[in-house]
């Protein structure tokens, strides 16, 4: 697959480990693919503040050379320091949504500036905190979220994620769209953003088609980046939905460096 030109890549349950690690085999893989001259990129869920601090909380600032964060609207190019804003949410459209699940009792949070804002605190707003290194901001989100955001995300226990995924796919609307990132993650987005729209950003800048692209992921806001690029990887660890639309499935999970030996196979 000599033709490939970038590798990008989820970060959670794809990249980093379950415990939110990256191993010194996968840094070294990923460094030498860069040394042959790919351009390796991050594509995450996580606000650009978090990608960007856990990128060098983890010691791949020498590799990374650009991040793809909020499910695509959010951009930052490390090597001339760009950074871009794409689709976000307006407020009216925020609250709408929170007022649309609101029988479900569920947590809500936006990222705005270095803080999750949320009004009450739980264990999955104190994760995401802790693993984008943000602070957490309760307030009365009507008079405190004022401006539009890259994404608002639904605090949902795993026991009531399939209820939450039915209700969205009978109550859909042309206002924004929604997936499931993490177990007990549900996020909503501009309806036309997708990671897929940050990555072809970066290609063009560049000169790449995204056919030239190989992506890694393993969950439901993985699924267009994995079905659209030239070659689309699924975690053995990934959804069923994600697997449907790959082109590869990894023999091994994030906990065991599928990503990084997967590459070592195919480039």
């Amino acid at each position: 697959m000599s033709d490939l030109h970038v590798i990008v890549m989820d970060m959670d349950g794809t990249l980093l480990n379950d415990n939110k690690e990256v191993s010194e085999y996968t840094k070294n893989v990923l460094r030498r693919q860069k040394e042959k001259g790919m351009k390796i990129g991050i594509a995450s869920g996580r606000p650009i503040l978090g990608v960007r601090r856990t990128v060098e909380n983890l010691g791949l600032s020498d590799i990374i050379q650009f991040m793809v964060a909020s499910n695509g609207a959010e951009l930052y190019d490390v090597s001339d320091g760009e950074e871009r804003g794409f689709f976000k949410l307006d407020v009216n459209t925020i609250f709408e949504i929170i007022d649309t699940y609101k029988h479900f009792d569920l947590n809500h949070y936006v990222y705005q500036g270095g803080d999750c804002y949320a009004v009450r605190n739980d264990s999955t707003i104190e994760r995401a905190a802790k693993n984008n290194f943000l602070g957490i901001h309760l307030c009365d989100m009507r008079k405190e979220v004022t401006t539009p955001q890259s994404k608002l995300v639904l605090s949902t226990p795993p026991e009531k994620m399939s209820d939450v995924e039915k209700f969205y796919e009978a109550h859909k609307s042309e206002k924004y769209r929604a997936f499931k990132s993490q177990t007990d993650m549900f996020e909503f987005v501009h309806p036309e953003l997708s990671k897929v729209y940050g990555i072809k950003y970066y290609c063009e800048k560049y000169g790449y088609d995204i056919s030239k692209v190989i992506a890694f992921g393993d969950t439901t806001n993985d699924l267009e980046m994995v079905d659209e690029c030239g070659v689309g990887v699924c975690m053995c660890n990934g959804t069923d939905d994600v697997k449907s639309v790959a082109d590869i499935i990894t023999e091994f999970s994030n906990d065991d460096d599928g990503l990084a030996k997967e590459l070592e196979k195919l480039l």
